[in-house]
C-alpha cells in the first residue's frame, strides 16, 4: 500500500518492515491476507495510541509497534474481528454537492438523501457545511466545517452555486453504522485516520461537532443496502427527489451484487417516482480517461447515466464536467 505516497510516513515504515518480515504481525493476518487486514491492525494499534494505552506504538520503530502488540494481543484481536474500516471522508463533498444541486436544479423538488455505506453518517449533512470554489461559495458562513475544492480544468459553474438545497429527510444503510455522538464512535473514526493526515483530522473533528450539533441526526440503518434497498425504496414519497449516493463502497461488492444493486435502482426509477442516482464508478464501470482517480455517475430517471466529474479518491481535487 502507498502509505508514503498518501501522506503518512510512520505507516509507510512500519508497513515496509512488515513486508519482509510480519513477525508479530502475522497472526492477524488471513491465508492469503485480505486487503483491509493491515489497515484494521494500523487501525487497532491507532486506538490504543489515542488513548493513551500505547504512546509509543506508532512512532515509527517496530520494535514499539511489535511490543504494543505482544502487550495488547486481547484487545487487537478483538478490534480486527469487530471493527470495520472506517474512511467514508468528508472532503468527497466537495464533488458531492454540486452534483445534488444539479439534482435539485434539475427537478425543482426538495431532496431526501439515502446513502449506502454511510458510516456515522457525515456525509449524509453535506448541506450543513460551507463550500469554496473558483466561482463562488456555497453554504452557511458560520458552518463549523468549510471545505475548499481544488479544481481542475472547468470549474463548477457560479449558475449552479446559486441553487439552494431543501433536504426534507436523511438516510443511510450501513453493516456497521458508527454512532459519532459517542466518544467511542468518535475514536473509530478517528484512529483509520492515518498519522500524518492532519487535514483529515481537522475535517473529522467540524464535521463530527456539526453532527453533534444537528437537532434531526440522519437515520443510519443497520443492514446490507443489497438487500434492503429495494425496501427503502418502495416507501419514498413522489413529492421529493430521492437522491442515492455513495463514494467508495460499490467498490467493494462482487460484481453479482452490484448488479443486483443496479437492478433495483432501474426498477425504483421506472415507478414514476422522482429517483437520482449519485456514485463513485466502480473499477469495471469506468470509462477510463483519468487514472487514479473516482469517476463520478450521476443519474435522473428517467435519464441515462451521465459522467458528472472526476475527483480524487479522497476529494482532494475536483474536475467538474457538467453544465
Amino acid at each position: 500500500m502507498h502509505f508514503e505516497a498518501l501522506g503518512s510516513p510512520v505507516y509507510a515504515r512500519l508497513a515496509g518492515r512488515l513486508a519482509l518480515d510480519p513477525g508479530p504481525a502475522r497472526p492477524f493476518f488471513g491465508d492469503p491476507p485480505d486487503f483491509h487486514d493491515p489497515l484494521r491492525l494500523f487501525g487497532a494499534v491507532h486506538h490504543l495510541v489515542l488513548r493513551g494505552v500505547a504512546p509509543d506504538a506508532l512512532s515509527g520503530d517496530p520494535d514499539d509497534f511489535a511490543e504494543a502488540i505482544a502487550a495488547h494481543e486481547d484487545e487487537i484481536r478483538r478490534r480486527i474481528r469487530q471493527d470495520v474500516v472506517q474512511t467514508n471522508e468528508v472532503q468527497r463533498c466537495v464533488a458531492l454537492l454540486p452534483a445534488f444541486l444539479t439534482v435539485a436544479r434539475e427537478t425543482a423538488l426538495p431532496i431526501e438523501l439515502l446513502e449506502l455505506g454511510p458510516s456515522a453518517g457525515l456525509n449524509l449533512l453535506a448541506d450543513r457545511y460551507r463550500y469554496v470554489y473558483a466561482n463562488g461559495a456555497w453554504g452557511r458562513s458560520a458552518a463549523l466545517l468549510e471545505l475548499v475544492a481544488d479544481e481542475r480544468g472547468r470549474p463548477v459553474p457560479a449558475e449552479l452555486l446559486a441553487t439552494s438545497l431543501d433536504v426534507r429527510r436523511r438516510r443511510g444503510i450501513d453493516l456497521a453504522p458508527v454512532d459519532a455522538t459517542t466518544e467511542e464512535g468518535y475514536l473509530l473514526l478517528r484512529s483509520f485516520i492515518w498519522p500524518g493526515l492532519e487535514d483529515r483530522v481537522r475535517r473529522l473533528g467540524a464535521a463530527v461537532a456539526t453532527l453533534r450539533a444537528e437537532p434531526e441526526r440522519p437515520q443510519l440503518i443497520q443492514g446490507d443496502y443489497v438487500e434492503q434497498l429495494p425496501e427503502v425504496l418502495a416507501e419514498r414519497p413522489g413529492d421529493a427527489v430521492t437522491i442515492v449516493f455513495q463514494t467508495a463502497s460499490t467498490g467493494y461488492l462482487l460484481a453479482d451484487a452490484a448488479a443486483r444493486l443496479r437492478s433495483s435502482l432501474d426498477t425504483a426509477g421506472s415507478d414514476g417516482r422522482p429517483l437520482a442516482w449519485v456514485s463513485t464508478r466502480r473499477h469495471d464501470e469506468r470509462e477510463g480517461a483519468v487514472e487514479d482517480a473516482y469517476e463520478l455517475e450521476l443519474r435522473v430517471w428517467p435519464g441515462p447515466p451521465r459522467l458528472a466529474a472526476h475527483l480524487d479518491f479522497h476529494g482532494n481535487w475536483l474536475e467538474w464536467l457538467l453544465p
